[in-house]
């Protein structure tokens, strides 16, 4: 069930995919893995936080886990402005048809349609990078203010 809704997502593969595109998907996976292990990481921390009683190394925590949370929140947005690029960069190949007898609009459309089923991935990709992120967010901001309800 799995494989026939990824063949419906992307069923000709990797061959319309320009090689800059690749390596952006490659990118894209490395962001979303670093993204997973920080939050991960990043609730585990903050769930420790809570056995300290000492309120400045709790502050120092943080205010660490805040600046990571924001670098993460620019890397991710950085990759998004790299898949706008990539994005409209590929979309010139659907203009490229080779010579048989079909209507050149007809096929430029077909080429379209693996072009915008690669962006609804990408983007949906981003929309759970960017849930994930703003749960560890709330999380961190939360915790401040906990912190600062108990002084």
């Amino acid at each position: 069930m799995l494989e026939d809704f990824l063949k419906y997502l992307w069923p000709s593969g990797w061959s319309p995919l320009s090689p800059f595109a690749r390596l952006f998907v490659f990118l894209l996976v490395l962001v979303a893995v670093y993204t997973l292990s920080y939050a991960a990481l990043t609730l585990v921390r903050l769930r420790c936080l809570t056995t300290l009683q000492n309120n400045d190394s709790r502050r120092k925590s943080l205010a660490l886990l805040n600046h990571r949370s924001a670098n993460m929140q620019q890397i991710t947005l950085a990759t998004f402005y790299l898949f706008g690029l990539t994005f409209f960069l590929q979309i010139q190949g659907a203009f490229w048809t080779p010579e048989n007898r079909r209507p050149v609009s007809l096929m430029v459309l077909e080429n379209f349609v693996f072009y915008f089923r690669f962006a609804a991935i990408i983007f949906l990709i981003f929309f759970v990078l960017h849930t994930i992120q703003w749960f560890v967010s709330g999380r961190i901001r939360a915790a401040e203010i906990r912190l600062r309800l108990t002084e």
